[in-house]
């Protein structure tokens, strides 16, 4: 293991996360998230599949590595990605990314019980910050009144989905240590799952696709890959608790993007700041403490 690395790549994820999430707001506007999450897998496949060809030998998969691929690749990126999209949509940047952010601490219970991984003490004093984060994102100030908290469903089923995922990549990694190959399965298993998905869907949540909408996408799809690889890359070199605390400090990446660039569209208020703050401190005891 390399834990410089894997801090390094986590880092980049993040950064790399922040930016997406951005984009990908401005392409709401004129489309849909399953288009977006379409759109994204589609992007990365030929781009993974290029570099397995460059840069992995495929002799060496196991059928047990690729089958934890595979199942990993059922929930992520693409329904995973659909759902982040939707919480986009409903309460925003500003609230969704910062939710997302208890998912290392439930991949790290996870980890300790599947990958038998163990972390110290700090992780559990960070429980009560990423409580108390989310706690203040839930609360609901006078006058912001665009959003419901029955739409908190997304990011909540986001982040648990997204536990179980990120260790089983970890897990898969640790059998076959080629995280291009383990990404491009779990790409190539998420669009066609997803694409199975869209008669579930309403009408308009379906296609529905301009050319300003498609031009946002493809940039963002390019972004999200960067994130995406990075994000994979980083369980190859390091523990799940590690990587996953890391990679979770994009909300306030996002908040300052948003700051920026989505002033007309995001309300940002003190307790989204207040709770994207006990949420980065939870996360940042996990990550030096455990590094």
């Amino acid at each position: 293991m390399d834990h410089h690395l894997a801090i390094a790549l986590s880092l980049t994820a993040s950064v790399s996360f922040a930016f997406f999430s951005i984009v990908a707001r401005k392409a709401l506007g004129a489309t849909t998230p399953y288009v977006g999450a379409v759109i994204g897998l589609a992007i990365g496949i030929p781009i993974l599949g290029g570099l397995s060809l460059v840069y992995s030998d495929w002799s060496g998969l196991t059928y047990e590595a690729a089958l934890w691929f595979f199942v990993g690749g059922i929930f992520a990126p693409g329904f995973s990605r659909l759902l982040l999209f939707m919480g986009y949509r409903t309460i925003g940047v500003g609230r969704t990314m910062p939710l997302v952010t208890i998912t290392p601490f439930l991949a790290t219970l996870v980890a300790i019980a599947w990958l038998g991984e163990h972390p110290n003490l700090a992780v559990w004093i960070a429980i009560f910050f990423v409580t108390g984060g989310c706690l203040f994102l839930t609360v609901k100030p006078e006058g912001d009144s665009d959003w419901r908290r029955i739409h908190m469903i997304y990011p909540f089923l986001h982040a648990f989905m997204m536990a179980f995922v990120n260790t089983s990549r970890r897990y898969g990694l640790l059998l076959y240590g080629d995280f291009i190959i383990g990404a491009l399965i779990a790409n190539a298993v998420s669009l066609p799952t997803l694409l199975l998905l869209a008669p579930a869907l309403p009408k308009a949540e379906r296609f529905r696709m301009d050319m300003r909408g498609l031009v946002w996408f493809t940039v963002a799809g390019f972004i999200n890959m960067v994130a995406y690889i990075a994000f994979f890359a980083a369980f190859q070199y390091g523990e799940v608790f590690i990587v996953m605390p890391l990679s979770y400090t994009a909300p306030l990446f996002s908040l300052l993007l948003a700051r920026v660039w989505l002033r007309e569209e995001e309300k940002l208020t003190w307790q989204k700041w207040a709770g994207s703050a006990l949420l980065f401190i939870g996360t940042a005891i996990i990550a030096l403490a455990s590094a």
